[in-house]
């Protein structure tokens, strides 16, 4: 072979060397020496091509969306209506993570332990199956038009449903969904109904204002708050010290430099300290989450609870939600980038959170006010929906005009409920 042609052998090799890695260890376990072996080539040969690990592994993901745009685009571009484009293309994507699962876990799981590095890329992947969801609205008989943020909620809920297949280790599942998952998309082409509209309006009010404080002394400071400050020591426990302290460094610097002489010194104890309550970084990194985590999800429900009707109480619990997220760096941080960095443990907790997200939507509407029930792929969809375009937005530094979302958002959850029951 001439030289150009042995140098795009010997990295499509280590980039598929990256892929069988990854299949058996994940990520974070697979080294330099495992590529090179399993690729045949030296440690100046990986040199040569990528810069690091992680630079092989980024370039493994952009082939792997490469191959996949032009696989599902053949397939999107197949005579028929606009539906059947969409059957066509989707149930050719879901086709390739049957055939090769390692290279879909890869692109679809694998690639969130790199938070905020994998941002661009993911969104790079997106943007063509964006384009073709949006090119099948466009051409529907149907009158309505369909916003962008509702096209990359469509997008983001599907891959959502297939990393849950994925991780579950059952993506032969996947085909059998794609029917159902194409008229789910199709519904955001529908007039809203009463309950949709009820919804967007209470997600439209201004949150009510909060009750006055209690003074500084009886109140927990919030988390920007640093937890070795005089207030954290005379109001926190050691332990919940500790628990900031993760997520302080972890805003600041991100999961990779966690350590625990940074989480002490951030907390203001020391490396015995610490181990008298937590046995490893990770633990009080997720400890740290799950605070976080619970702290937004009761801003939510406690709007919704606060709404009389049902509807109403979900645009309310979104437009709280929502309020939370905007103010609050350290959950946005670790909840939308950092968390899947910390390995499977982590995405546990994080398919836990947006399980009770889903609950919380689920019953928002009472079962005599629904249109129909949906099937818990849908409502995975849903909720890995909203929050890809969450995720959006904060990428793009509009964390803070969240709320104005809210309405949008209660479509998104609502929509899918069908019509007004007769």
């Amino acid at each position: 072979m001439a030289p150009e042609e042995v140098a795009r052998h010997q990295r499509g090799r280590l980039e598929g060397a990256m892929v069988e890695a990854v299949a058996r260890h994940g990520f974070a376990g697979t080294t330099l020496r495992e590529l090179v072996t399993l690729a045949g080539v030296s440690k100046t040969t990986f040199y040569e091509h990528f810069e690091s690990k992680q630079d092989c592994f980024l370039a493994a993901f952009d082939e792997i969306a490469q191959q996949t745009r032009e696989r599902v685009g053949a397939a999107y571009r197949q005579p028929g209506d606009f539906r059947e484009k969409l059957v066509a293309g989707l149930g050719t994507f879901m086709q390739m993570a049957v055939e090769q699962p390692a290279a879909a876990s890869l692109a679809t799981v694998e690639s969130l332990s790199l938070g905020t590095a994998g941002v661009e890329h993911w969104e790079r992947a997106s943007h063509d199956f964006e384009l073709m969801i949006q090119q099948s609205f466009d051409h529907s008989p149907a009158p309505r038009e369909v916003s962008a943020l509702t096209v990359r909620a469509v997008v983001g809920g599907i891959r959502g449903v297939v990393y849950r297949r994925l991780r579950a280790g059952a993506p032969e599942e996947l085909p059998g969904l794609v029917e159902m998952l194409v008229d789910w998309a199709l519904l955001f082409q529908q007039p809203d109904s009463g309950i949709v509209r009820r919804a967007r309006e209470a997600a439209a009010q201004p949150a009510p204002a909060p009750e006055p404080a209690p003074e500084d002394g009886d109140r927990p400071p919030d988390w920007s708050e640093p937890p070795d400050s005089p207030r954290s020591r005379r109001a926190l426990s050691q332990r919940e010290r500790i628990v900031r302290g993760a997520a302080r460094v972890v805003v600041e610097r991100g999961y990779e430099a966690l350590s625990i002489p940074a989480i002490s010194g951030a907390a203001g104890v020391s490396n015995q300290t610490f181990y008298e309550h937590f046995t490893g970084k990770r633990e009080a990194f997720l400890a740290a989450f799950e605070a976080l985590a619970e702290e937004a999800l009761a801003a939510g429900a406690t709007a919704f609870m606060a709404a009389e009707d049902r509807p109403e109480a979900v645009g309310a619990g979104l437009r709280g939600l929502l309020k939370h997220i905007a103010a609050n760096e350290a959950f946005a941080r670790l909840a939308f980038f950092e968390l899947p960095t910390a390995g499977p443990a982590a995405l546990d907790q994080a398919d836990a959170v947006l399980d009770r997200f889903v609950s919380f939507l689920e019953p928002g509407v009472p079962p005599g006010e629904l249109g129909k029930a949906l099937p818990k792929p849908i409502l995975e969809a849903i909720a890995t929906g909203i929050w890809a375009t969450l995720q959006h937005e904060i990428v793009h530094g509009r964390q803070v005009a969240l709320p104005q979302l809210a309405p949008d958002v209660a479509s998104l959850a609502l929509v899918p409920f069908g019509p007004d029951p007769d």
